[in-house]
């Protein structure tokens, strides 16, 4: 049975379960340990270290597309693993922007200590957003886990306030608040980002069905395109492009295309070549298993692809 048809019949969010069990499954995580990149994540992934990225954003350019870095690894509970986490982005940022073409950032709050401590996990942004800024760089906030969505915008408002303009944050359709999240954030005229949501929530937080997140995610789109200062339209669905292809044409808006490293790169090239700005997300670290199979979970045929070539390790 294609991958499509499973992902069906067994259900979206029941797929995810699937694959994210197996990723803890003690075979997989050991000869992921043991083979890395090599198993077939560098699919995926520019490579574990900082310079790993320059030859991949050096290819994305060269096809016109433009880029954002983020650093793998996700919530930590120490300050010293917090400002560990801050200070691989201050020496990040200036290294990149050095290369010569426009790179944009990508930050985890929880990364930088957010369900540690709040406050710690502000300043870490800040200094971040703040030195992004004198090299005229910007750094986007990611989204995480429903439970620190209030945290994250917060913070957002936050980094506004104190002048950084230089930053943007996250909106997940599949939320159902995000619409009024996004009406709350108009009087800042923010730069959002519209993805669909990866994180496995309950439905009384969020939507379960496919066919219902992808409705949500196109009229969510319409309206970040309608009212936002900037948009990215974070999908590889050719539906939502189509939308969001009308609505730009329609309100003049101001956009850009956003997809993943590694995936439907054919879509991405016939968007540039359309003259549509597409932005590659290149990420890099040594926990490259653990995010991806947590945000590939929801692409059947990438996630089988990564989990087969680690089996036959």
């Amino acid at each position: 049975m294609p991958a499509g048809d499973a992902f069906d019949r067994i259900g979206r969010a029941a797929f995810r379960s699937l694959i994210l069990s197996a990723t803890k499954h003690p075979r997989v995580q050991a000869v992921a340990a043991r083979h890395g990149l090599r198993a077939g994540a560098n699919r995926f992934v520019a490579g574990e270290s900082p310079s790993d990225c320059r030859p991949v954003l050096e290819r994305l350019h060269a096809d016109g597309m433009r880029t954002y870095v983020i650093a793998l690894g996700e919530a930590v509970h120490t300050t010293e693993q917090a400002v560990i986490a801050a200070r691989l982005y201050e020496s990040l940022v200036p290294e990149v922007t050095t290369w010569g073409r426009e790179t944009t950032f990508s930050i985890k709050l929880t990364h930088l200590g957010l369900e540690h401590d709040p406050e710690l996990a502000f300043q870490n942004a800040r200094r971040i957003v703040g030195l992004a800024a004198k090299h005229s760089a910007f750094v986007r906030l990611d989204m995480e886990h429903s439970a620190v969505v209030d945290k994250t915008l917060t913070i957002y408002r936050r980094l506004r306030a104190d002048g950084l303009d230089n930053t943007g944050v996250v909106l997940q359709a599949y939320l159902h608040r995000s619409v009024d999240d996004l009406i709350s954030l108009l009087p800042l005229e923010p730069n959002v980002r519209v993805v669909k949501g990866a994180y496995l929530e309950p439905p009384d937080v969020a939507l379960q069905r496919k066919s219902d997140v992808d409705a949500a995610y196109r009229q969510l789109v319409r309206t970040a395109l309608t009212y936002a200062r900037f948009t990215a339209v974070a999908t590889h669905d050719v539906q939502a492009v189509r939308t969001a292809i009308a609505v730009a044409a329609e309100q003049e808006s101001d956009f850009e295309f956003q997809m993943l490293y590694g995936v439907r790169y054919d879509l991405a090239r016939q968007l540039v070549a359309a003259g549509h700005p597409m932005r590659i997300c290149v990420p890099f670290g040594e926990d490259w298993f653990v995010y991806f199979t947590r945000r590939l979970a929801e692409r059947p045929a990438n996630s089988l692809f990564l989990l087969r070539n680690l089996m036959r390790r």
